[in-house]
């Protein structure tokens, strides 16, 4: 069940209606069993292994948490290994199959069978995500191991997140599920709303550029300028697919009386490749920074004795080694590709450069006089890392490293006329679409919306779902996320 499809609507409003009937201290069981009967819908194999890390990184954590020394660190590498290990066997066993194969015909002369049926669980690399930062802050004594395995059990499996996300930590989610509020009535209109904001940047937005988009990147060859505008169009794509799954997600759990985290906050106005990573995805990269950055910058600069190596200092390096791993395997999170891995890889060199040119920098902005022109030097700042950003999302799109390839080869200045039209559109839609944004950035849309009587909003309401549906695309395209 998609978010985008009518069978999830209708599931989601009994169960979403049939929560606020059941007494606040089952609501717990209501949701898991909503939650499991959904994740079913995919088959139920999946649920079979959702069921059973579950279950295993439950049971791991609560003797861990009694356990201490080395007993307690064995504990923690099987807690990481089971849900570890099921995600690179459904996800990525494909992948290191074919490079095994790719080797013995390289050096053996002899092909091997690359295929592999493999059983890939929709949602895993989330949910995983999930058992894996359970155990680490149970091990560090963050939070206390659940003993409600029930509670847990619907904090890995809750149906609005568990496709693609927000990565929810669970000292966060827990303790909501606990103490479940009381119905609100401002709760629920404010969910409401970001579900069809939501929904307006998938069929309406995202879709519509998916045609523009997917054209350009099918058939690259003589696109000239249109292949800037592609992958320009195709940031915004991904942004308004993803962000708005995770609208309707947030909506859904706001309606449910549950404060989700925010994972987004209009990235495309980054003003550097490090901003870009505190505003998209945000549950994803403050993760990567705990459980992953971290530890590998602090194990890098203690094998460092002196404070300097080869000329660079010991920070610089636990700083250039942690984001360029970091970076590198969060590009193949996002899928079992090596142009995955790359965009990940071009990600970490973009701020390792930064880092290392930041004194240069300063003294060009002070050379230039840009110092003294704030507003200026922010919209450059701007216009560079959005360029920067859709340039790496070529190798997130392509199909290959050929595929991408020829993308940048035809790149060219001049801008052919067929397609025109479609691009002119398009970019009124970002205008339009980039205006709202602007309007609930700067409150007017809710502060309006206070001014006004109840009947005139939900007159307001009613006009928008009408636009929204007279604009949409019916591309029957799943969110872009749930296919990682």
């Amino acid at each position: 069940m998609a978010f985008n499809s009518a069978p999830f609507w209708v599931f989601c409003a009994a169960a979403v209606g049939l929560h606020w009937l059941v007494p606040s201290g089952w609501r717990w069981a209501w949701l898991l069993a909503a939650s499991y009967v959904f994740y079913g819908s995919f088959g139920l194999p999946v649920l079979a292994v959702l069921a059973g890390l579950t279950a295993a990184v439950y049971a791991l954590s609560l003797v861990m948490e009694r356990a201490e020394g080395r007993r307690r660190r064995a504990l923690l590498v099987v807690a990481l290994g089971v849900p570890l290990a099921a995600l690179i066997a459904g996800k990525y066993l494909a992948l290191i199959w074919e490079a095994v194969t790719a080797a013995a015909l390289a050096l053996a002369g002899t092909p091997i069978d690359s295929r592999l049926n493999i059983l890939v669980p929709i949602g895993i690399s989330f949910y995983v995500f999930k058992l894996v930062s359970y155990a680490i802050d149970v091990y560090r004594r963050h939070v206390p191991a659940e003993r409600h395995a029930g509670r847990f059990a619907l904090y890995v499996a809750y149906f609005p997140q568990i496709l693609a996300g927000p990565i929810e930590r669970a000292g966060a989610f827990l303790p909501q599920a606990a103490s479940p509020p009381a119905w609100r009535l401002d709760d629920t209109a404010a969910g409401l709303r970001l579900v069809a904001w939501g929904l307006f940047k998938k069929l309406v937005v995202a879709d519509r550029l998916l045609l523009y988009v997917g054209e350009v990147f099918g058939s690259p060859q003589y696109k000239s300028l249109h292949l800037v505008f592609a992958a320009c169009l195709y940031y915004i794509q991904i942004y308004a697919d993803f962000s708005g799954y995770t609208d309707i997600s947030i909506g859904l759990s706001r309606i449910l009386g549950h404060r989700a985290p925010q994972n987004f906050n209009y990235p495309y106005l980054a003003r550097s490749v490090s901003d870009f990573w505190t505003r998209w995805h945000m549950t994803l990269s403050s993760w990567l920074r705990d459980y992953l950055f971290l530890p590998i910058a602090y194990a890098v600069e203690r094998r460092i004795p002196e404070d300097r190596r080869w000329g660079i200092r010991a920070d610089l390096w636990a700083y250039g080694v942690g984001v360029l791993v970091t970076f590198t395997l969060a590009g193949l999170w996002h899928g079992a590709a090596w142009t995955f891995a790359a965009w990940g890889a071009l990600h970490g060199g973009y701020l390792v450069a930064s880092r290392a040119t930041a004194r240069l920098r300063r003294r060009l902005v002070r050379a230039s006089g840009l110092g003294r022109r704030p507003r200026l030097h922010a919209a450059l700042q701007t216009a560079v890392t959005f360029l920067l950003v859709s340039a790496a999302w070529i190798l997130f799109r392509a199909a290959s490293f050929g595929h991408a390839w020829t993308y940048a080869r035809y790149l060219q200045f001049k801008l052919p006329l067929a397609g025109a039209v479609n691009l002119a559109f398009d970019l009124a839609l970002v205008s339009v679409f980039f205006a709202l944004e602007w309007a609930q950035r700067r409150g007017l849309e809710r502060a309006s919306g206070r001014r006004l009587p109840i009947e005139a909003r939900a007159i307001g309401y009613a006009v928008f779902v009408a636009v929204m549906l007279a604009f949409s695309v019916d591309a029957s395209d799943p969110f872009i996320y749930f296919r990682f």
